[in-house]
């Protein structure tokens, strides 16, 4: 892999207060992956000062590396100008919208530098990072131009429901209501988006203002805290079964369940099963025993803990080889119009069995057979919505840390310390950005802590302003196509 596109995939940064030495290129390469490494080491835990310390000796180290002035190398260096950007925004310090500025600087500079690597379209590259740099500008208010003052006034006339119409493969539906709010909708592909804002009319014009979050609005807060009790305690239960299941699944993937084949259909006129059918038919169940054994001892061995991948990947052979097996017996038993014997399956090893559902798992739980915990629920109340797969790093006031991740429901756990309180979380999120936050709560040393987030900050809206032109009853939106929005 050259040495560019590993520093793409590299991380964070080495603590140094003095200068750095003049090093040969490849010495400065491999410098600036440990950099890298040691910034997002201090972004993880929260430390946002340290981390931006580390991103700009990186970038001062490709600065003077030759692989750094070529047009992927270019790309490469405005990246680290949003991870700049992103740690002098959360950290208070520098401007961080200067920062996006130089990164878009780099990007002009990268469409007319070659690639040393010349099978490299810069151009696309180049492309996606200017928008990502737009998005974080949105989101840190560099750029904000605030609702048009020509938008006009609501006018009632036009108040109403409206549903898109002309534009293939694409679901949109936009309210615009009375009292100068509006609704808007899109769906295309696996893409959805929504927004919520302000719209007026001036003359043969609508303009939609979404609303975009004020520039000291904080992303997330310490909401309520409440104390331990039984829905607390059902939620944590529920998360130990998730990642028992989750655990089973990625240690025995070949355990899966499979639906009974369906009945053979035979033709009317098919003459009545004989010997043949029926020894046909006991041949097929003594080939699914044989089947069903070789699954199990594959099975038993793939999921040892001294399982090497040949193992594993023999224990999915056999599961396969057995489930075919049993679909023919059942078939020919079938055709044979013989009873399809029970011969069982192949058996679970107990690695791979999941633990045993309380029958009374509805019952109330005492208070006395309670595990207890400290509890973290992620979501944004605004939206009636919580966030799964963040994840939650808890920081004790022993200075122990403990890492979760929050469940479908929003919900992370951790077991609680004695002596100890829960006195720091610092939340990452899961769309791949690297951008984490850190959050002072009140001690807990148990019970649950709420943490409301503003998502609204966490994606770029669709759009900032949009204006449609009255026809009729219909409004044509700009940019696009035949599509027009007709009222019901």
């Amino acid at each position: 892999m050259p040495r560019r596109r590993s520093l793409i995939l590299a991380g964070s940064a080495l603590l140094a207060s003095a200068p750095l030495p003049a090093q040969a290129p490849q010495q400065q390469a491999q410098t600036a992956m440990v950099v890298l490494e040691k910034a997002r080491e201090a972004k993880a835990v929260g430390d946002h000062a340290g981390a931006l310390e580390f991103y700009n000796q990186a970038a001062a180290l490709l600065a003077d590396d030759p692989d750094g002035q070529d047009g992927l190398g270019l790309v490469v260096r405005a990246d680290l100008q949003r991870d700049i950007a992103r740690e002098s925004h959360a950290a208070g310090k520098g401007d961080p919208c200067a920062v996006l500025a130089r990164g878009r600087a780099y990007l002009d500079q990268a469409r007319q530098a070659p690639s040393a690597e010349g099978d490299v379209n810069v151009g696309p590259i180049a492309d996606d990072m200017e928008r990502q740099l737009e998005s974080e500008g949105r989101r840190m208010r560099c750029v904000r131009s605030g609702p048009p003052t020509d938008m006009g006034k609501p006018d009632a006339v036009l108040a109403g429901h409206y549903h898109l119409s002309g534009v293939m493969e694409t679901g949109s539906e936009l309210l615009l209501k009375a009292d100068g709010r509006f609704e808007w909708y899109i769906s295309y592909g696996a893409v959805d988006q929504l927004a919520k804002g302000r719209w007026g009319r001036a003359g043969q014009t609508v303009t939609l203002a979404a609303d975009i979050p004020p520039a000291d609005a904080p992303l997330l807060r310490a909401d309520e805290a409440f104390p331990w009790d039984e829905m607390a305690e059902r939620r944590l239960r529920d998360a130990e079964r998730e990642r028992a299941a989750e655990a089973i699944a990625g240690r025995c993937p070949w355990i899966i369940g499979v639906a009974a084949s369906p009945s053979l259909i035979l033709a009317e006129d098919r003459p009545a099963p004989g010997p043949a059918e029926r020894a046909r038919a006991e041949q097929t169940r003594r080939a699914a025993e044989t089947a069903r054994d070789e699954a199990s001892r594959a099975a038993l061995k793939g999921a040892a803990a001294s399982a090497s991948e040949a193992d594993r990947t023999a224990a999915e052979a056999a599961m396969v080889a057995w489930y075919e097996a049993q679909y023919e017996m059942e078939q020919a038993y079938r055709a044979a119009t013989m009873p399809v014997p029970d011969i069982g399956a192949p058996v679970v090893p107990a690695e791979c069995q999941a633990a045993p559902v309380d029958a009374a798992v509805d019952a109330p739980i005492p208070p006395s057979q309670w595990r207890r915990g400290v509890g973290v629920v992620v979501g944004d109340p605004s939206r009636e919505m919580r966030l799964s797969r963040v994840g939650v790093t808890f920081v004790f006031s022993d200075g122990h840390r403990e890492t979760a991740e929050t469940s479908r429901g929003g919900w992370a756990f951790v077991s609680p310390r004695s002596g100890a309180a829960v006195q720091q979380l610092v939340l990452a999120w899961p769309d791949g950005s690297g951008r984490s936050a850190s959050l002072p709560i009140k001690p807990l040393a148990e019970g649950v802590q709420t943490v409301a987030v503003d998502t609204q900050q966490l994606v770029a809206p669709p759009f900032e302003v949009m204006r449609l032109h009255v026809q009729g009853s219909d409004l044509i939106p700009e940019n696009m196509g035949r599509g027009r929005y007709s009222r019901n």
